[in-house]
């Protein structure tokens, strides 16, 4: 077991050290200083639901019930509007999250494909939240950013499976309040865009964005 503090201070420099990916915003959120803003105050209030979670379980050899806390939390937090600022928020608080789980993995030398399996399901959540809202997204990466990772084709691997799955069976509700399927947009034609955005998410060495 780590302590509180020390487990805090390690992840703030981890996520430091990651300031490339950090720093990068997605092409959708890149309208104006406005969205550039609304997209880095979710990424802090990502990073510091994280930091919560750790805060109350504080023990590596607990990355489970960790990461249920995590994906738990996340999934109160819903998509609830259409507008470029509330979308580059809730993007920018899920990229959050990644930054800081992929930091508690790399302290705890978790298991890679349960951090896989994490992601897989975050990023279908929000790919799948998008798509409903939007009726569709235009590419992969409008705002949709690429995760940080650690581990390599094991992560790779867990991550896509638990992305399709995740996203064939996802509900969730449209700005007229009706539940929708997110089945019909890993089909033509937004199939592309849907293989597209987990290619990009569950890459273990992500290209750098366009």
């Amino acid at each position: 077991m780590r302590t509180i503090m020390s487990v805090l201070v390690s992840i703030t420099v981890l996520a430091t050290s990651t300031g490339a990916f950090a720093d990068e915003v997605p092409i959708g959120c890149q309208e104006s200083s406005f969205t550039i803003r609304a997209y880095h105050s979710g990424v802090a209030m990502g990073q510091s639901l994280v930091q919560r979670a750790w805060a109350s379980v504080n023990d590596c050899d607990q990355l489970e019930l960790f990461t249920d806390i995590v994906v738990g939390n996340v999934q109160n937090y819903q998509l609830a509007g259409a507008s470029t600022y509330t979308i580059c928020r809730h993007s920018g608080m899920i990229d959050g999250v990644f930054q800081e789980l992929d930091a508690v993995w790399m302290l705890c030398d978790g298991q890679c494909c349960q951090e896989g399996q994490v992601i897989g399901e975050l990023a279908a959540e929000l790919y799948c939240q998008l798509s409903i809202i939007l009726d569709g997204l235009a590419a992969a990466d409008d705002f949709v950013r690429r995760p940080v990772f650690t581990c390599g084709v094991t992560f790779e691997t867990c991550c896509d499976m638990k992305f399709v799955g995740t996203s064939l069976s996802f509900e969730g509700f449209n700005l007229a309040g009706e539940l929708v399927q997110c089945l019909p947009y890993t089909q033509d034609p937004y199939y592309d865009v849907w293989d597209g955005t987990r290619v990009l998410q569950c890459m273990y060495v992500p290209p750098p964005p366009q």
